[in-house]
């Protein structure tokens, strides 16, 4: 198992790409911290989990990653009690669908707390423990196609998803000295609750006509390029922004 005794956190790990990513890291032998917006939706989660995998070892919590005080927190319990952190999958966001032009202040800035600085928080407290522990890391971010060539409607999510690839290359560059390997996963057309509560059913056929593949992604087909980031396959990989779109921008 390329995974066996990690110690991963999972954030936005309820559902969608995350839940995928949380069983394949299972599968793999790691011990998960899956993270939700809601305690109830973790521990839900949580339970999900251990029903499918009867010995794995998983944990839900509550991930408040707007809080400064409440991620310092939390990582310093996660610390404690496993001693280490060895991979961060920073996969939680949220997106809005609203044009420029009626796109409001706090509607962008809802985005960005999450989708940025939620990501900014866990990375900076997780890369404290990751270079004193000596052993190094990966952290992986979850980017999007939209922040490399942008989305109408979308004006707040491509932005932070386009300060996500920024952010982890800036980190590569910085952490790599220290064992740390920074990469981010820039998905296509997914078929999670969110692209299916964002992207109207029109856009998403107009969409599977541009795709080679010729169809959505189901969740599950992107779990093994967080694994390949996340195992020493990937020792020599860090700054990399690895596109997984069924080849509809190439």
């Amino acid at each position: 198992m390329k995974l066996e005794g990690k110690v991963a956190i999972v954030t936005g790990g309820t559902r969608g790409i995350g839940k995928s990513i949380v069983e394949r890291f299972l599968e793999e032998g790691a011990i998960v911290i899956l993270g939700g917006s809601r305690v109830e939706t973790a521990k839900k989660a949580e339970k999900e989990c251990l029903e499918k995998y009867p010995n794995a070892q998983v944990v839900g919590v509550e991930m408040e990653l707007t809080s400064t005080e409440k991620v310092e927190m939390l990582i310093s319990k996660i610390e404690k009690e496993y001693g280490k952190i060895d991979i961060l999958v920073n996969n939680a966001g949220i997106t809005t669908t609203q044009s420029i032009l009626e796109l409001t202040d706090s509607e962008f800035d809802q985005v960005m707390q999450l989708d940025v600085y939620g990501i900014m928080r866990m990375t900076r407290a997780v890369s404290r423990v990751m270079v004193k522990q000596k052993s190094g890391g990966s952290i992986i971010n979850t980017a999007s196609m939209v922040g490399i060539y942008g989305s109408p409607r979308q004006p707040a999510y491509s932005c932070a998803k386009a300060a996500v690839l920024g952010f982890t290359k800036a980190c590569a560059k910085e952490l790599g000295h220290q064992n740390i390997r920074v990469n981010a996963v820039a998905p296509g057309v997914v078929g999670t609750d969110m692209v299916k509560e964002n992207v109207s059913d029109e856009m998403l056929e107009s969409l599977k006509k541009m795709i080679p593949l010729e169809k959505m992604a189901d969740p599950k087909e992107l779990a093994g390029i967080y694994v390949y980031l996340a195992s020493s396959d990937a020792s020599y990989t860090t700054g990399a922004v690895i596109s997984v779109d069924g080849g509809l921008v190439m």
